[in-house]
């Protein structure tokens, strides 16, 4: 048995069998003839995701993300063996962590808590929740030893004392910006990086006030999304094109641009003279100041990226989502890779982000960096299928998964009998968080709706031929709008796609109609006033079902565009499948059967207590459903 069979094996081992789940399961004869049988199937997706890393004197330390229980892992000064591993009891882990002297800071997103770990005592304490704060995005330290963190939503710059322990708020970046992304402080001045729309701002340390000097080549970026110093300028680097200002900090109108070729985002810098290294997806770069040039250096492994780097002794050390940690030889131009899951750092269960079956051998699970691959037959051996970002949605046609990933908005293909992963398209547009994906058989065609990236208005509809690998894109079907959900018209040239209104805005949620062989939309309805997005579509006979983020189920004559009814099923969002010629809705909550005509639900499984801040997600295939229940895969057979 390998070691993720191992692993999975010794996770599974507290699972009950069949019937024995904890989980309330429907004892109705009238639909079903017999209860649901349903089997856990353990971790839906286990993984070793990181995204903040950093030293301790010379031992290096990493932090854990979207993983159930978050944990800072603290290793060797050779990397090769865990010497601390300290679980995190809030929070789903942390992008911003930073090493003073003996003592490791935390500041922890989903919950915006700050922690202190002592490596010479051991002790982790919580030092306090940043109120209006739900992720903690960037730290530094200053020269005075204070430590700075920006925030989101509240889109502030605090400041900790690490003497006293004592937190506060220094200022909001800038009113109506929601993220300060990146931050930056020397004796005098905090500088700050803000999205959605990027700009960089300088706050006085003594008096609070805030000033925007951002360069004016910035506008139209998302953020300031990294930042360094030097005595004498800040570097700025942004998401969007791949951006980066080099700012004189006592004269900011004094600035240059940068463009390195090819990066959309600046990520982790670190400085050391007049030379600058920074991330850009799996690639080391390094900046000259003095003479403006980019180059890249080096690659990790492809479909990681860079989440951390440092400068020490000659070296660059640069550490990706994957908990490993590069080296690079500034005088050698050698890189070499330690792998710190393999020296200790657990792997646990992670965030699911979609969830698909096909053939009725194997179920799917997308995660961050892969898909898990399971086997129901063999519930204690999975494998992982590597992918560059998240795999928001899946579908398949014929033998080939397809996945479409955040935030490339890119269609990946899978061949599952080769094993063979290709990028067959990228959505561009300023796309990039696709929200769902759909076959249309007739025409061989895939559909996937997106939204469009941060600071960006307007979501899209793609259209892939996959014969041909033709991508067309449909922007702002309804304006302004993101486009959330899909689905196709087994048996008309139609598809269909659900929309979000933009923040702010008080016009409903619709649902747009589209001709699949003129590629022009049909027409617009509003099927529930007042709704905020369409999160799920799916058709069934010539009726089109769709539910709101409200829980509200509704029902579309296919043929007319009448809405033929609603239903309140569920408190929040919810997910639709088609199971042949019955239809199932999944909130976080319940599982249910919905009745064509009435929309009456009957439970079919309850209590599964799936993570609110997901997207419920439900799968079928071959008399099978998937769901999640907590962090677990589960599969119920209704008879």
């Amino acid at each position: 048995m390998d070691r993720r069979s191992v692993l999975r094996a010794a996770a599974l081992a507290a699972v009950p069998a069949i019937g024995g789940t904890g989980l309330a399961v429907s004892g109705s004869t009238a639909a079903f003839g017999a209860p649901a049988a349903t089997v856990d199937l353990g971790p839906a997706a286990l993984a070793c995701n990181t995204l903040s890393g950093g030293f301790v004197g010379d031992q290096p330390y990493i932090v854990s993300h979207l993983m159930l229980p978050a944990r800072l892992g603290i290793f060797d000064a050779a990397a090769e063996h865990a010497v601390n591993l300290t679980e995190l009891p809030t929070g789903g882990g942390a992008w911003a962590s930073l090493a003073d002297d003996t003592t490791i800071y935390i500041g922890t997103h989903t919950v915006a808590d700050l922690y202190r770990f002592d490596t010479e005592t051991m002790a982790l304490d919580r030092l306090g929740n940043l109120p209006g704060a739900t992720y903690v995005w960037d730290m530094c330290r200053t020269p005075d030893g204070k430590i700075y963190l920006g925030t989101y939503p509240d889109g502030k710059v605090w400041e900790l004392d690490p003497a006293t322990g004592a937190v506060r708020a220094v200022a909001v970046a800038l009113p109506g910006q929601t993220y300060v992304r990146s931050i930056i402080a020397d004796a005098d001045t905090i500088y700050a990086g803000v999205g959605a729309q990027a700009h960089l701002v300088a706050i006085d340390r003594a008096s609070g006030t805030a000033k925007d000097i951002t360069p004016p080549e910035l506008a139209g970026e998302a953020f300031v999304y990294q930042l360094a110093q030097t005595s004498t300028h800040v570097i700025a680097g942004t998401h969007g094109t791949g951006q980066i200002a080099i700012v004189d900090k006592s004269d900011p109108t004094s600035y240059r641009i940068v463009h390195p070729d090819g990066v959309i985002t600046i990520g982790k810098m670190a400085t050391d003279g007049n030379d600058v290294y920074f991330g850009a997806g799996y690639a080391l770069w390094h900046l000259d100041l003095v003479t403006g040039t980019t180059t890249q250096l080096a690659t990790t492994a492809d479909g990681d990226f860079v989440t951390a780097v440092h400068v020490r002794g000659g070296k660059v050390v640069v550490f990706t989502n994957s908990a490993t940690m590069w080296t690079y030889d500034i005088a050698t131009a050698a890189m070499t890779m330690a792998d710190l899951q393999a020296a200790g750092m657990p792997t646990a269960p992670e965030l699911p982000q979609s969830v698909h079956s096909m053939f009725g051998r194997q179920a799917y699970v997308g995660g961050h960096g892969g898909v898990e691959v399971h086997e129901p037959a063999r519930p204690e051996a999975t494998s992982r299928i590597r992918i560059a970002g998240e795999a928001k949605a899946m579908t398949h046609v014929g033998r080939f998964l397809y996945i479409a990933t955040y935030p490339s908005a890119s269609i990946v293909r899978h061949d599952p009998a080769t094993g063979q992963t290709t990028v067959v398209a990228m959505i561009g547009n300023e796309q990039n968080r696709p929200g769902d994906i759909a076959a249309h058989a007739r025409r061989n065609l895939l559909l996937v709706a997106s939204s469009p990236d941060y600071g960006k208005v307007g979501g899209a509809l793609s259209i892939l031929q996959l014969d041909t690998s033709e991508l067309n894109v449909y922007r702002n079907l309804v304006e302004g709008h993101a486009h959330v959900s899909t689905a196709a018209h087994p048996s008309r040239d139609i598809g269909y796609v659900g929309t979000e209104r933009p923040s702010g805005a008080t016009a409903s949620a619709t649902v747009v109609s589209f001709d699949l062989a003129t590629r022009r939309r049909i027409a617009e309805i509003v099927p529930v006033s007042g709704a905020v997005s369409i999160l799920s579509l799916a058709v069934l006979g010539d009726v089109l079902y769709g539910t709101t983020n409200a829980g509200v189920l509704f029902a579309v004559d296919a043929r007319s565009g009448a809405v033929l009814g609603t239903a309140t099923i569920a408190t929040a969002r919810t997910g639709l499948v088609v199971a042949d010629d019955r239809l199932f809705a999944v909130s976080h909550q319940r599982l249910v059967r919905v009745t064509p005509g009435s929309l009456a639900t009957e439970v079919v499984v309850d209590g599964l207590t799936a993570d609110p801040t997901s997207f419920p997600m439900l799968a079928y295939d071959h008399g099978k459903l998937f769901t999640i229940t907590g962090r677990n895969l589960l599969e119920v057979r209704p008879s």
